[in-house]
């Protein structure tokens, strides 16, 4: 009866030793970490406007991708960097609305097919960023800034304007500007190594789409020309991910 007694007690304290280690060892903050996400991208301001107007952007809701890296240099303090990519359509029919002064029109509006009809950009950021640890959850806050390029898209419009047959497309163009945001990373460890993650961020920049290829005909008459136009774009991302997380660099066990 003595022996099983101690038995039980030796279990009993392994059994505590070991679960106050595992604690200890999942709620220790790590210092670094690689992220994958996806998730929705949502455009905001002139570059969600569907009106028509030469600085819109008529984009609506698309789709985001990225991977990040980041490492805690003092404290809670770190740097991290990031390449994303983000796909946006357009709303065609709002092309529209530069037309609609001129009556007895019947015009249709198309993107083309695929990724040459959206919006498309990819960027590569870096900043500080701050964690905040609350047991298995940490919360990071963190200002970007880097290299955006972005790719504007293939549009047609076609028909009779009044009475004339008339074709206006415009080809895809790339342009690259200075891109600056802030976001904000909620993360929950399931393990000492692997977290969820949900991501939301800011990020804007504006562009000048310069020589962006023309194709028109009114009538008769056709030509090829280029035009020049200037965009805002202005994105909010929210997204979900996997994190890989390295371990503290001062080890308890």
């Amino acid at each position: 009866m003595k022996r099983i007694s101690l038995l039980l007690l030796l279990l009993l304290t392994a059994s505590a030793g070991m679960a106050q280690k595992a604690f200890i060892y999942n709620t220790l903050q790590k210092n670094g970490f690689i992220s994958i996400s996806a998730g929705i991208s949502q455009p905001l301001g002139t570059f969600g406007k569907l009106s028509g107007e030469d600085n819109s952007g008529m984009a609506i809701r698309g789709q985001s991708m990225s991977v990040s890296g980041g490492y805690r240099m003092a404290g809670p303090l770190g740097l991290m960097a990031r390449y994303e990519q983000t796909y946006n359509g357009i709303d065609p029919t709002a092309m529209l609305g530069r037309f609609e002064q001129v009556p007895n029109s019947q015009l249709t509006v198309s993107a083309a097919a695929g990724r040459a009809g959206q919006w498309q950009t990819r960027s590569i950021m870096a900043g500080p960023y701050v964690t905040i640890p609350i047991g298995r959850f940490s919360v990071d806050l963190r200002a970007m800034a880097g290299q955006i390029w972005a790719t504007c898209p293939e549009t047609c419009v076609q028909g009779k304007l009044g009475q004339v047959n008339m074709m206006v497309r415009t080809d895809n163009q790339e342009a690259k500007a200075i891109s600056a945001g802030l976001g904000l990373t909620a993360r929950y460890r399931l393990t000492p190594a692997v977290a969820l993650h949900v991501n939301g961020d800011y990020s804007s920049a504006a562009f000048n789409f310069a020589n962006v290829p023309v194709e028109s005909q009114l009538g008769n008459i056709a030509q090829q020309s280029t035009m020049s136009s200037q965009k805002k774009l202005s994105l909010a991302v929210v997204s979900v991910g996997l994190t890989i997380q390295f371990r503290a660099r001062n080890y308890v066990f």
